[in-house]
């Protein structure tokens, strides 16, 4: 079983690549989604964050306050890093058990950080999938609701796309005015014949 890695910043795009892999029959784990899921359900770290940041992180529910959470995690970079440590091992060992219950020759995890978790020690191949940087601000304004300087904060704690280009085995544009599912094709087709 082949196990791809779909990274890129913030608007890049993954997702919209991710959910093309799906359609074609590749199972895919979308890190973003599971994590928020385990920071609800995993005791470990509803207890930790509790800690770290008080029981406002829940509502009377259960349910996590990501505003607040947001508000306490992106002022500060040691909050970032705390948070990170904590959700990120869970997250890759969850990633690693849902990979042993599927039976596709390739399986894909979409990532935005695919090193800073360690999740690129699971994985054989890496697809970067990029855009321009205005392309990438835009859309994550329109679909998020951030402000252009919250946009580029969040970009500025990512890896930088030229880095991700040159550690990546594939690379697919995103740009929104060209065709990507060509590309997705053509690598689903490398990937089928190669060897893991």
């Amino acid at each position: 079983m082949m196990r791809l890695a779909i990274v890129g910043g913030i608007g890049s795009g993954k997702s919209v690549v991710s959910r093309m892999m799906e359609i074609m029959g590749v199972p895919v784990y979308d890190c973003d989604s599971r994590a928020k899921e385990l920071m609800v359900k995993n005791a470990g770290i509803v207890k930790e964050l509790k800690r770290m940041f008080g029981d406002e992180c829940y509502d009377a529910d259960g349910a996590l306050d990501r505003k607040y959470l947001a508000s306490r995690i992106f002022v500060d970079e040691r909050n970032t890093k705390r948070v990170n440590a904590l959700v990120h091992p869970v997250v890759k060992s969850d990633f690693c058990s849902w990979v042993e219950q599927q039976n596709a020759p390739v399986v894909a995890v979409e990532t935005a950080l695919l090193y800073e978790s360690g999740m690129v020690d699971v994985v054989d191949k890496v697809l970067v999938v990029w855009t321009d940087k205005e392309t990438a601000i835009t859309r994550t304004m329109q679909r998020s609701g951030m402000s252009r300087n919250q946009v580029l904060n969040r970009m500025e704690k990512q890896m930088a796309t030229d880095d991700l280009l040159l550690l990546s085995d594939y690379s697919i544009y995103n740009g929104g005015d060209n065709a990507v599912m060509p590309d997705v094709v053509e690598l689903l087709g490398e990937l089928k014949t190669a060897k893991g």
